[in-house]
Order: structure tokens, then sequence, then C-alpha cells
């Protein structure tokens, strides 16, 4: 019995590796549309959070910045759009300068830091190059990195704002273009139009998915008890 068993196997082996196996070509090009179509819907679905959080953050800095009368805070950082171009090239003008409040204390020479000029309305960001101490009282000795000699007057410690710490670049362009009608019109109303009618459409093709899935559920079912 065991042969004959096993005479069976290799019929069914035999008759099975006798016949051309074909290649079904569909079912591969349905495959790699379906991969496309989820890699794409990935990318997809990243780019759209990176504009919600890219408006999240633009509106909250334009509302604070506005509400306060200060400059633009994240998380307890200072933004400041950075106009001249004396720190070139480490800050090229119209880069966006993020500030970390520090004491005068935490300051080292090499840091870049932003403080108030004489006049206490103008603001200036240039390099440390030395630190002075005198009766307790740190001050400071600056530069810009474009100039080729020191500023005249040292920055004491009343005067500091705080250390940059990150520098986007030519991002202050966007958010000074931002602060304008035209530019609030252009980078958060319609932008959100946008990201509305994209959610809506999502929402539509989906509810017909489930349609047609639903449909197809109730014709196996019918044929199914027919049968």
């Amino acid at each position: 019995m065991m042969h004959i068993q096993a005479g069976r196997d290799r019929d069914r082996f035999e008759n099975h590796s006798g016949r051309p196996e074909r290649h079904n070509e569909n079912t591969d090009s349905d495959g790699s549309r379906g991969r496309l179509s989820r890699a794409a819907h990935l990318a997809g679905n990243g780019l759209f959070v990176l504009v919600l959080v890219f408006m999240a953050l633009l509106v909250f800095s334009l509302v604070q910045s506005r509400v306060v009368g200060g400059p633009p805070e994240i998380f307890s950082h200072q933004v400041y759009i950075v106009e001249g171009g004396s720190m070139s090239p480490a800050i090229e003008a119209g880069s966006l300068s993020i500030v970390q409040p520090v004491s005068a204390a935490d300051v080292e020479v090499g840091d870049i830091i932003t403080y108030h000029g004489t006049d206490e309305q103008s603001l200036t960001t240039h390099r440390v190059m030395e630190v002075h101490e005198a009766d307790g009282d740190l001050s400071f000795t600056t530069r810009g990195d474009a100039n080729r000699v020191d500023d005249p007057l040292p920055v004491t410690s009343d005067l500091l704002i705080g250390r940059v710490v990150r520098v986007v670049p030519y991002a202050g362009v966007l958010l000074d273009f931002a602060q304008s009608r035209t530019g609030l019109l252009a980078l958060v109303i319609i932008p959100g139009i946008l990201v509305i009618g994209f959610e809506v459409r999502n929402l539509l093709h989906l509810s017909a998915q489930m349609d047609q899935e639903e449909e197809e559920s109730s014709t196996e079912e019918r044929t199914t008890v027919d049968v």
C-alpha cells in the first residue's frame, strides 16, 4: 500500500509538473500598481502632515506675535528675521534665527548672540569674540562674521536677549511675506481650503469603496444561497 500510495503521489506530481506553468502577468501588474499606489498614498499623507504642521506653527506664531506684541515664540524659543548680511556666510540675510534665552554667564566665546542696540529698538545678531568681567558684571565684545573689526561698543548683560541655536536659511523671507495680507491669503487661507477639499475627497472615496465592498459581499452571499 505504501508503494501504491507513492505511485499515486508521483503520478499527481508528474501530471502537475508535466503541464507548462503559466505566469499570471496581470496579477504581477496589479500587485505592482498596488504597491505604487500605497507608496504614493503614504507620501501624500506625509506631505499632508508636514503642511498641517507648517500651517499650525505659522498661524500660532502670527497670532501670538500680534496679541503679545513681541517676537513669535516656539517652544520657549524666540524667532527673528535676519535683515542684514553682517553674519554672512553663517547667517545670510533673509534667514530665520531661533534664539534661546540664556543668562550672560552661559555665553561663551564663539557663540552667536542676539541683543538690543543702544536705542532698545534695534536688534543685532553677532558672534562673541571676547567675554569680559568687571565687578561681577559681564560684557561681550562682538563682531559680525563678514566684518573685519569688532563692534565699537561692548554688549552688556542687560542688553542680551539670547543665543542663536538654529538658523533656517531664507525662511525669514517667507515669514515676513506671511505677515502681509497677501501672504496670509497665499500661505494660510488657500492651503487651508485645499486641505479641507483633499480630506473631503478622501472621505467620499472611502465611503464609495465601503459601499462597493458591501455590495460585492451581498452579491457573493446571494450567489452562495442560490447554489
